[in-house]
């Protein structure tokens, strides 16, 4: 009789580890959040910050010395006359930038494999006027990209012009 109790004690104890440990594993699949993956996160971030840099940068095609940087900063002093720099093709620098900015757009980050994912370039200029705008892919689908604007100056003025390049978007429009 003695060790039929025992028997039992011990069987009760080998359920209650069981039930313990199939709760535990329950608990863990339910309640745990699955963590970004920091890398892939520093790795756009870092790409849409070299992307940008070096995007102002780049020789515009418009006259012979303007930067796509130089378009931007003429439209944002001037978005609704369209700027004040007139391109060699009698375009201005607001329709230039757009359409240059779209153009290797598509050539770059698309081909990257990002219109997938989707991503906005936004330019808004004060008063928080948008004088650039290129979105392509699922915009739905955010992955946290970049939020901090670029910031560039309009000198003399202490007003700021405010590129974004966001990967899954940026929720300004």
């Amino acid at each position: 009789m003695k060790k039929r109790g025992q028997v039992e004690i011990i069987g009760l104890m080998i359920i209650v580890i069981i039930l313990s440990l199939a709760l535990l594993f329950v608990i863990k699949v339910v309640f745990t959040k699955k963590n970004p993956d920091v890398s892939q996160n520093y790795q756009t971030n870092t790409l849409v910050e070299a992307f940008v840099n070096t995007l102002f940068q780049t020789s515009s095609g418009c006259t012979t010395d303007t930067t796509i940087q130089d378009l931007l900063v003429d439209c944002a002093k001037n978005p609704f006359s369209s700027g004040t720099i007139m391109c060699s093709d009698g375009r201005s620098s607001c329709q230039y930038a757009n359409e240059t900015i779209a153009y290797i757009l598509q050539q770059t980050i698309d081909k990257w494999g990002f219109q997938n994912t989707g991503y906005e370039f936004v330019a808004v200029a004060p008063p928080n006027q948008q004088i650039v705008y290129y979105g392509s892919g699922n915009l739905s689908a955010s992955l946290a990209g970049e939020t901090t604007p670029f910031t560039l100056r309009l000198y003399p003025s202490q007003q700021y012009l405010h590129v974004y390049l966001c990967i899954g978007g940026c929720g300004l429009t």
